[in-house]
């Protein structure tokens, strides 16, 4: 049988099909034609000699590619992201004529469509503009946070994607903004006004001069995010070393002494809001951004850490955009080994790269937003050394060997390869498809794999690292880092075993073996979180700072247990659940004595936790939760008839 030149088939399909003598008449040829048949001439299929040199030009391909996904997803088994992803897009094509089995007709309430639906859903504001935000004068009734946790309503609070902290509380509570329930107020979470609008223009400081704000830093601050050089800072500040051209120095100056005066400040305090508004003062005098160098990378990336903590999130987070632009157009990502410059300038450079590596890679996951930083084949800047800082000075000329030490540069250098190690993680689970149980448990290997490569010198066994406070703290942060992104990488699985709870008996669908155990490995991060956040404030060693990152990490993780105690209450480890809850309230109740922020996480604890201190709780609350307590509790605490809990959309069903 003859083709066409242009790539046709000269027969028609019919003809071809039924071994007929096609006349080749178009539109119709005559057997079709006298049987009333359509009459369609198919375009030949291109295929590829199936020679052996093919074949292997198709194996180098297919090993190549797999060279380059195991770069980019270390420690990722790749049979098993196949499987999830062939299992979980649903968008395969298939012959119309081929039979479909039940399996692939499966109804949306099915266990992967329902898991794919409730984790790829996410809040949406009402209005086109919903996401604008203004975070230059906030009011009492406001309910901004640095921490991307207490945000229910998606209006004015910016994108926040699915690995943000806020997952969780909009799972539970995400239709209070559209009710308005007066038992549910905003106001009612203790919010501050996180500025002042009327402040002075000069502040009197009796018996206080700012450089107590500078020591305040370099004591609290600097020992956990070691960006300057504090032997340089110095000589600048007092004239004997030249300082940095143009007003970056004066920007950089005064962004120390807001995070200085933070530090050993309240939440009454004005003072860093007085130099923060110094700061916000020099755009309007000068055009800061048409030049750049080292000194306003460090600035922005201590602004945006300080506009964070101040409640500022998504002022923080272009603080940090910008010193992301100006520290690739400085090179700063690059290590350049051949260029004449001295030892410490080379340092100095590493050391703002990857605390700028840090701050970015973990705001991404406060906020579920992409990671803004270049992929690892881009950036080439060594890691930062792991010395003493008296060892290193503008005179050094023979490089200082690193220790085996903790040094106040350990805790940056654990967290850099951390986060080297898990950005490739994140951005898989800020993706779609989402994973499936199988990748997830596969995801957690390299969590697991990090976890080994901590030195033993900077293990909580370590009696040097229980020695100082600096460096217990940054050991406990960075166990914290750890539970919570299992906690946000398993999270997923618990809110769909949540809504699958709620769903009518009349369609139960049994949970995976893999599912109970994602579901495990978070109640067990959770725990472990909850547990470690005890004995660190049992050490006495609570700062400011210290504490901030406490309620980040202990908020995220005391909704796991309120979650699996609200839904499956008679579990058999539902006694382990309550307890972790009993902590947690502990702890916020005892933090909120002299933290606002505290209050209200405790606030919103309080009201989706059990009444834990009532008579009915003799026997650990478990008879509490019996006979649809569940529901009955936040009927009564929040308004409303609850109905259906609607955790795949991420919502409640509310009715009046």
């Amino acid at each position: 049988m003859s083709d066409d030149a242009n790539g046709f088939y000269s027969a028609c399909d019919c003809c071809r099909t039924r071994k007929y003598k096609c006349t080749k008449e178009k539109p119709t040829c005559a057997p079709c034609l006298q049987l009333g048949l359509e009459c369609n001439y198919s375009r030949k299929a291109s295929r590829t000699p199936l020679t052996r040199n093919n074949l292997t030009a198709a194996e180098d391909r297919i090993r190549d590619l797999e060279t380059a996904i195991k770069a980019l997803f270390p420690g990722v088994d790749i049979e098993t992201v196949l499987s999830s992803t062939l299992r979980s897009s649903g968008t395969l094509q298939v012959n119309s004529n081929v039979a479909v089995s039940p399996i692939d007709q499966r109804s949306p309430s099915s266990r992967e469509a329902s898991h794919e639906a409730e984790t790829t859903n996410e809040s949406l504001p009402q209005a086109a503009d919903g996401f604008d935000w203004t975070e230059n004068a906030v009011s009492l009734n406001e309910l901004a946070d640095g921490m991307a946790a207490l945000s229910v309503n998606p209006e004015g609070a910016g994108y926040l994607g699915a690995t943000s902290s806020v997952v969780p509380l909009r799972a539970l509570l995400g239709r209070e903004r559209e009710e308005g329930l007066q038992d549910f107020n905003p106001a009612s979470w203790h919010s501050q006004a996180m500025f002042s609008d009327q402040f002075p223009i000069s502040l009197p400081f009796s018996n206080v001069s700012e450089s107590t704000f500078v020591d305040a830093y370099f004591r609290f601050y600097h020992t956990t995010y070691p960006f300057l050089h504090e032997p340089l800072f110095r000589a600048q500040l007092q004239g004997k070393t030249p300082r940095p051209d143009g007003s970056s120095w004066t920007i950089l100056y005064n962004s120390v002494l807001a995070l200085g005066a933070w530090c050993i400040g309240d939440d009454d305090s004005v003072m860093d809001d007085f130099f923060y508004r110094k700061v916000a003062r020099i755009p309007e005098e000068s055009s800061i951004f048409e030049s750049g160098n080292l000194a306003m990378v460090q600035a922005l990336l201590l602004l945006s850490n300080y506009a964070q903590k101040r409640n500022r999130p998504n002022t923080g987070w272009n603080y940090l955009g910008l010193a992301v632009r100006m520290a690739l157009s400085l090179g700063l990502h690059k290590e350049f080994p051949h260029w004449e410059i001295t030892h410490l300038q080379r340092e100095m450079r590493r050391r703002v790269w990857w605390g700028l590596f840090v701050f970015d890679s973990g705001a991404s996951i406060t906020f579920g937003r992409p990671v803004l930083l270049p992929e690892r084949g881009i950036m080439d800047a060594s890691p930062v050394l792991n010395i003493h800082e008296d060892s290193l000075t503008p005179d050094t000329h023979i490089l200082p060997d690193e220790i085996e030490f903790p040094t106040a540069y350990t805790g940056l250098i654990s967290q850099s390869l951390f986060h080297l190690a898990t950005n490739s993680l994140h951005h898989r689970l800020i993706s779609t498809p989402y994973p499936l149980p199988e990748e997830l448990l596969s995801l957690n290997q390299v969590i697991e794999t990090w976890e080994t490569s901590i030195p033993s010198y900077f293990q909580l066994s370590s009696h040097i690292v229980h020695a100082n406070e600096a460096f217990l703290f940054a050991r406990y942060r960075l166990m914290w880092r750890s539970w919570n992104l299992q906690i946000i990488l398993f999270r997923p699985i618990v809110l769909q075993l949540a809504a699958r709870r709620k769903q009518p008996e009349a369609n139960p669908v049994s949970e995976t073996s893999e599912e109970l155990v994602c579901r495990e490995k978070c109640i067990q991060s959770a725990r472990a979180t909850i547990t470690s956040i005890a004995d660190f404030v049992a050490t006495g060693m609570v700062s400011r700072l210290s504490t901030w990152y406490m309620l980040y990490f202990l908020f995220q993780a005391g909704l796991v247990p309120v979650i699996c105690l609200l839904t499956d209450p008679t579990h058999p480890d539902s006694t382990l659940w309550l307890n972790d809850i009993r902590t947690t309230r502990d702890l916020l109740s005892r933090t909120a004595l002299t933290n606002r922020l505290a209050a209200r996480c405790l606030t919103v604890f309080n009201r989706l936790s059990p009444a834990l201190d009532s008579g009915l709780s003799e026997d650990l609350g478990l008879g509490m939760w019996e006979g649809g307590f569940a529901d009955e509790f936040l009927n009564d605490q929040f308004g409303g008839d609850m109905g259906a809990w609607d955790w795949e959309n991420g919502e409640v069903s509310w009715t009046m």
